[in-house]
């Protein structure tokens, strides 16, 4: 009588999982576009592992093992760790080759092309700080909701000016009126504050680049230098109140729509409130800015949601 054949084997850090299906390990290296053969058995990443683990393709030999969350725990998926799991998981339907590195997700359609990427994993509830989203760059976010589902975004430094020269007289007298700010009006652009005869009120923003000095709270001074920066970049700098953002900005005719909404982050900010005010800018057809400081300069990111970037076309 001819004896069963033992099962291929699959190793992830300590653990022994036997491959299901009478499978072969170069069949899951060929099939799934994962792991690495070596001495006969397939060395697997817990992110590869646990992938396998969920389409019933091994278990684990250890049979006290019989849960799910026993295998998460052994494999160490937990936390953030989990939710690049749900975007591995994604880029693995797909058809992708994926590496994981310090908890950034990076693929590419064939063993010979360039890695895209990084894929950053967030979560709506979580916090961003703006160095990090600057020192980020051109990467991608999938922003994680409390059900689970994927909203996209794509960021990319932006440094970019305008075409409109400024002539602003920085030494013309400010007069206060009860609690409005007035200067002539011929000592400004026509752009500039909002007409009342032969004067122009000033908002705060506008009274501040006048008076040169940068007074007021934190949250204030910061705001009051990028609206200083984006004039200096020859942008004609208006309020996004209206908006729900600190301005929008013209890149050279106030009489086209806005270029731009920018909004101003302090320390860091709210992943939630991020993805409201780029839904917001793309509504009504204006392109997402956040700035904030890089070495006591304003920097600016550029933010847009995309519907599927990992489409089969790319």
């Amino acid at each position: 009588m001819q004896k069963n054949k033992s099962p291929s084997r699959a190793i992830c850090q300590d653990l022994i999982f036997n491959i299901l299906q009478e499978r072969s390990p170069s069949f899951l290296l060929n099939k799934y576009k994962l792991g690495r053969i070596q001495g006969g058995i397939i060395i697997l990443n817990p992110l590869e592992c646990f992938y396998l683990y969920l389409k019933k393709k091994i278990s684990p030999e250890n049979p006290s093992l019989n849960h799910t969350d026993q295998i998460l725990q052994r494999l160490g998926i937990i936390g953030t760790y989990l939710d690049v799991f749900i975007v591995y998981d994604l880029l693995k339907s797909r058809g992708f080759y994926v590496k994981v590195e310090n908890e950034s997700l990076y693929y590419r359609r064939t063993p010979r092309s360039e890695f895209k990427g990084p894929v950053k994993v967030i979560r709506e509830s979580g916090n961003i700080k703006f160095q990090e989203l600057y020192t980020n760059g051109n990467c991608i976010y999938a922003a994680l909701d409390d059900d689970n589902d994927l909203t996209i975004f794509i960021s990319e430094q932006w440094d970019r000016t305008g075409k409109v020269n400024a002539e602003i007289d920085l030494d013309t007298e400010l007069r206060e009126f009860d609690h409005l700010i007035l200067v002539s009006a011929e000592s400004v652009p026509d752009w500039f504050g909002t007409s009342l005869g032969d004067m122009k009120i000033l908002n705060r923003s506008e009274a501040g680049y006048i008076r040169t000095a940068i007074e007021g709270t934190e949250e204030e001074k910061l705001t009051q230098k990028v609206y200083n920066d984006l004039i200096l970049r020859k942008f004609i700098v208006k309020t996004g109140f209206k908006y729900g953002s600190n301005f929008r900005i013209y890149s050279e005719n106030i009489d086209e729509h806005a270029d731009f909404l920018v909004h101003v982050i302090g320390e860091d900010e709210q992943w939630f409130k991020i993805s409201r005010a780029v839904r917001v800018a793309q509504g009504v057809r204006k392109e997402m800015l956040f700035s904030g400081f890089i070495n006591d300069a304003p920097g600016y990111i550029k933010l847009r949601r995309v519907k599927d970037p990992f489409s089969s076309e790319n």
